[in-house]
């Protein structure tokens, strides 16, 4: 199964479970933030940006599939989309287009310019990195791979998830690149993505990676991006828990403390921030403040059944 076909298989069970009244107000509040002209910025930007379109696509394709931006996405789309410059914007549009397609829209994806921006990052010895670089990176590897396998490709090679796992540092996280000392959340999260996409777990110290990403759970019941930093965050958050999901430890936090920060990062006018107390909200953390809770809803489930 293709990771994102995974990710919604895992996400839309519980994004049901969330409660109508809960799934309205987020809708409304993402609907809200769409530009006149159609797409979505970010919090300070007020022109159309690809990245922030796909969130909030991806957020109400799980709580509001029957949405009228998805339409209007598509007709804005179909004349202002422009070919990928790199892996982040090739991610964005073919993730755009895969929602769109759901909804019986289309978006212009032109394969040819999807390829030259994947082979722009793509490493002699597999695996992506930075524009402009030579190492390799998890989170570029995890987004090129992603887009790979949505244009068909075959599956990454048996010699990037070599090198995926050679980022595990002793402290069972995964560093971002072979340069970084220190292992990091999100590093930690899109490196166990592309070991399960390569069927490559063995080559890492699962467990070691379970721990690390436990003990970066903070008093405030969220997730910090690494041991250092000075608080939690909503991202994550969101990809800790994912990952303990997939390799079957997510019990191991404490859920209760975990659903209290994600709702206290929650704004009573809808959307969500980065973290409790952040004065604004943006459709990208709204979709992990709703992506998280979905993944706790479905943990919770498990249990009743």
């Amino acid at each position: 199964m293709a990771y994102l076909d995974l990710l919604d298989s895992i996400l839309r069970g519980g994004g049901q479970g969330l409660g109508a009244s809960f799934r309205e107000a987020q809708a409304t509040w993402i609907e809200g933030r769409e530009l006149p002209g159609g797409g979505f910025a970010g919090r300070r930007g007020d022109r159309a940006d690809l990245y922030y379109t796909d969130f909030a696509l991806r957020a109400l394709d799980l709580i509001a599939p029957e949405s009228s931006v998805f339409a209007n996405t598509a007709r804005h789309l179909q004349w202002h989309a422009r070919p990928p410059g790199d892996i982040t914007e090739t991610l964005s549009l073919l993730s755009c287009a895969r929602a769109l397609q759901r909804q019986g829209g289309r978006v212009r994806a032109d394969r040819r310019a999807v390829e030259r921006a994947l082979a722009a990052q793509a490493l002699p010895g597999g695996g992506f990195g930075p524009p402009g670089q030579s190492t390799i990176s998890a989170y570029q590897t995890f987004l090129g791979v992603i887009c790979a396998q949505m244009i068909g490709h075959e599956e990454p090679s048996r010699s990037v998830a070599t090198q995926i796992a050679a980022l595990q540092r002793p402290s069972g996280g995964f560093a971002e690149s072979s340069a970084d000392a220190s292992a990091q959340t999100n590093a930690t999260a899109a490196a166990a993505a592309v070991l399960l996409m390569d069927n490559g777990l063995h080559q890492a110290d699962l467990p070691g990676a379970g721990r690390f990403l436990v003990e970066n759970q903070a008093a405030d019941g969220g997730l910090r991006a690494h041991p250092e930093a000075p608080a939690s965050d909503l991202l994550s958050s969101f990809t800790g828990l994912l990952t303990l999901m997939l390799i079957g430890e997510p019990r191991e936090l404490d859920l209760p403390a975990l659903a209290r920060f994600v709702r206290g990062a929650a704004s009573p006018d809808g959307g969500f921030g980065a973290m409790p107390g952040d004065i604004g909200a943006d459709v990208e953390y709204t979709f992990y403040g709703i992506a998280t809770l979905s993944l706790l809803r479905t943990l919770l489930d498990g249990e009743g059944g």
